[in-house]
């Protein structure tokens, strides 16, 4: 007989394999969704598409997200994690089949917009799991970490298209198999380990928890030490939802407005590198995540927001000095996409966790659609703005998440320093 629940048992223990094969399958799982992601941008190449479809190819990626996400979320929530997991997996292959075999715009359109949705929803579905799967005492890092690899899809991505530039027909097969070969090493993968167990309580499936702690740790002893749990103010469920949305739009909207565009815009001849130097940097700050369970999530927030804004608040008054010496661009651009990448790592992780288990698929939902959704009109929007309105408007988009940042800090509650993901378990989801 448990003394105490298996989701805290499983919480408290120990970092082993199971873990290991988690972490895996979770970094590998978020690589995939970038590198799907850059997919409609290297399609543009491949056959003449209508010029409405090249138009709506700008928000083709966030729009097909945002309905994965908004989909996979609620059905987590019902069927469970990983039952979802074999949903967005069967979706993946299909669409990176049809892929490889299309013969016209049309089924590339159907192909992409298939891995999109998978892309958004197991994602999603990452996020969730993370948090419900990992021990306490190494949460943080954990979903750190694990957001920090999609940094690397979308350059993997674009050095696969670049080995089959020679043929349209070359790259879609080289993008399509590879894809196909990914999924089915993270499906492996991810069949050897469990169902959250937090999830599975919340839906009142006791037994089913008992037995998939005894089969993936091995344990049963209740662990020693407070329950971690407990002792949370009640933060009102409105309050959560703005500032989840907020923080998500910020830096959807901010990074693409600024980190992405602004060098190319100045810079046309190294577009290509810098797309290479903002992810190898933001993957590299990314591993300031091995301090994060250790850190105040808080604190992370707020430094990283205000250090974002105040990086790109140099780039135009200093505009003339940069322009006649390219290189002190990169004095500038590098420590942005290095602080902006921390800022999204830190917001990620806290739209995913400050929910109750059973619900925590279809808040994380709908905070994500709103910071997508809302990202999409004002990108729309920048592209008929001279450059200098384009550059004030992204600095309003960071302003924004500062505040918003420093609205958690003040009225939020802590979920860093190795905080239980269980710590709203208890609350209403009607305050």
């Amino acid at each position: 007989m448990f003394e105490v629940s298996a989701s805290r048992v499983a919480e408290e223990s120990g970092w082993r394999i199971t873990h290991t094969l988690l972490f895996l399958a979770f970094s590998a799982g978020t690589a995939i969704e970038a590198y799907v992601y850059s997919l409609p941008y290297i399609a543009e190449t491949w056959t003449r598409f209508p010029r409405a479809i090249v138009a709506l190819f700008t928000v083709w990626s966030p729009l097909w997200l945002l309905l994965g996400g908004l989909i996979v979320g609620p059905l987590s929530d019902r069927v469970g994690r990983k039952r979802t997991f074999y949903v967005t997996t069967t979706l993946y292959v299909v669409g990176a089949v049809l892929l490889v075999f299309a013969s016209n715009y049309q089924s590339i359109l159907v192909s992409l917009s298939l891995l999109l949705f998978s892309a958004g929803g197991e994602y999603h579905n990452i996020l969730v799991a993370t948090h419900e799967l990992m021990p306490r005492g190494n949460r943080s890092t954990s979903i750190f970490l694990v957001v920090n690899f999609t940094n690397l899809g979308g350059i993997v991505a674009a050095a696969l298209s670049m080995a089959g530039y020679t043929s349209p027909h070359t790259q879609r097969i080289i993008l399509g198999v590879t894809l196909v070969l990914l999924v089915a090493a993270v499906f492996t993968v991810r069949t050897r380990t469990p169902e959250s167990i937090m999830w599975l309580e919340a839906k009142g499936r006791s037994v089913q928890a008992k037995l998939e702690l005894e089969k993936y740790y091995g344990q049963t002893s209740a662990p020693r030490g407070e329950d971690a749990s407990k002792g949370v103010v009640e933060v009102p469920i409105w309050f959560r939802v703005v500032t989840g949305s907020v923080l998500g739009w910020a830096y959807t909207a901010g990074f693409s407005l600024v980190v992405l565009a602004l060098g190319p815009y100045f810079f046309p001849e190294l577009t290509d590198e810098f797309i290479v130097v903002a992810g190898v940097t933001a993957f590299l700050s990314g591993f300031l995540g091995l301090a994060a369970d250790r850190l105040s999530r808080k604190g992370m927030l707020l430094s990283s927001s205000l250090a974002t804004f105040a990086t790109a608040c140099i780039f135009l008054p200093t505009q003339g000095v940069w322009l006649a010496r390219p290189q002190l661009f990169w004095l500038i651009f590098i420590p942005l996409s290095a602080f902006v990448n921390v800022f999204f790592l830190a917001e990620d992780a806290l739209k995913s966790e400050f929910w109750p288990t059973g619900k925590r698929g279809l808040y994380t939902a709908i905070v994500r659609t709103a910071s997508l959704g809302g990202s999409i009109p004002i990108l729309l929007y920048a592209s008929t703005l001279p450059i200098t309105q384009y550059f004030y408007l992204g600095l309003a988009v960071f302003a924004a998440g500062v505040t918003a940042s420093a609205a958690w800090y003040r009225y939020g509650v802590e979920t860093g320093k190795k905080r239980s993901a269980n710590i709203w378990a208890n609350q209403t989801m009607s305050s």
